[in-house]
């Protein structure tokens, strides 16, 4: 697995350099700019709602860019129910088990299986994948702050993700009609899939199937949220998450996941937090105090992630990540828009939590079980 991570940081790297292109940047400006509107807009839309959660409705419009209107509005539609779903899953779990420690890791670990299973053995995957991962931060973000009214999380996370994906489509369809006002051609072509990385037409290594993956999952979670109750830090959830959705790949074309492509959106989700938490120190001195030079770097950072978003598959969710960790970083709830640094360095510190343990896990399984039923080899 050193050689796989090895490999997939080589070619992140040459990634970058071959996305320097003026060339590019014009290509992608488009659909660049569509993907900072919509996340400005649902930044104004949510503060003037007046709930707390803002940063919701951010990640909600930043993560549909790029897609066809159609395409968008399935997504978006999976987006609001698997928010509604996972919020109020997780305010009802989180009222019973957060004074049991064994409670508290038994439910964490059942939702990843039934999530993990759902999301990909069924349609609706994004759905499911994101209502268990709001569910699992809602216990662990209720536990980690005993001060926490969850029903007005719940409340915000529900409106916030209406917000968001509501922009996105407004600002599309604006954009859908410019271009054809503007006699340009409305296809866009479709961009990598960022948020899920796929292995070649011909992969090669051990695989896990899809029972297995889910085994791998739940226990991953487990040994975090039994962590997560004993130290409530805000890392741990989202510790929690990141190995919850990394292992979401596609199938391969053998009907199994490679671990070729767990071990790229590893590093890749690392390496985007990485980079989103240099850019948000770097920008940091010039944006202090000012509310409108923040939302210029939140602007700036924002087409810059999504050009690497549309990129090939050797740093598109690169450029995902970035872009999530400079929402979370200027996208607050008191202030509405900050300079606060502190939080880009809880996620980041918290993908790294939950890269290591998914890697453990998957280490002690393709050794262990390098010949036996949890890996298999064609």
């Amino acid at each position: 697995m050193k050689n796989i991570a090895l490999t997939a940081v080589l070619n992140t790297l040459r990634g970058f350099h071959t996305e320097l292109s003026l060339a590019k940047v014009f290509e992608r400006a488009p659909r660049c700019a569509d993907a900072m509107l919509s996340t400005v807009l649902a930044v104004y839309v949510a503060h003037w709602i007046g709930l707390g959660e803002v940063w919701w409705a951010a990640i909600c419009a930043f993560s549909l860019t790029g897609l066809e209107l159609k395409a968008a509005a399935s997504q978006g539609m999976q987006q609001i129910a698997g928010s509604v779903c996972g919020a109020f899953i997780g305010w009802v779990l989180s009222q019973h088990v957060a004074g049991e420690v064994g409670l508290f890791v038994v439910s964490i670990t059942c939702l990843s299986v039934v999530g993990l299973y759902l999301a990909t053995s069924r349609a609706a995957s994004f759905m499911w994948i994101l209502c268990t991962a709001l569910a699992i931060f809602m216990i662990a973000a209720v536990h980690a702050h005993t001060e926490t009214d969850p029903l007005a999380v719940v409340k915000a996370l529900s409106v916030n993700a209406v917000a968001g994906t509501t922009a996105y489509w407004m600002i599309s369809a604006l954009s859908r009609i410019v271009l054809r006002l503007s006699g340009r051609r409305t296809g866009i072509a479709a961009p990598a899939p960022s948020a899920s990385p796929v292995t070649s037409a011909s992969p090669s290594g051990p695989t896990l199937g899809r029972l297995r993956h889910t085994i791998v999952g739940a226990a991953t979670l487990s040994v975090l949220a039994y962590f997560a109750y004993q130290y409530p830090l805000d890392g741990f959830a989202q510790a929690m998450t990141t190995a919850l959705v990394t292992l979401l790949v596609p199938l391969d074309v053998r009907g199994a996941w490679s671990l070729d492509a767990v071990v790229l959106r590893m590093c890749h989700r690392l390496l985007g937090c990485l980079f989103g938490s240099v850019i948000v120190l770097a920008v940091m001195p010039f944006t202090a105090g000012h509310m409108v030079y923040c939302m210029i770097a939140l602007c700036a950072s924002i087409w810059v992630a999504c050009h690497l978003r549309f990129a090939d598959l050797n740093i598109s969710y690169v450029g995902t990540q970035l872009g999530a960790v400079v929402i979370l970083a200027f996208v607050h709830d008191t202030v509405w828009l900050s300079d606060d640094v502190s939080v880009a360095y809880d996620r980041l510190i918290g993908v790294a939590s939950g890269i290591v343990a998914l890697a453990v896990v998957l280490g002690l399984v393709s050794s262990i079980f390098s010949s036996g039923p949890f890996t298999r080899r064609v």
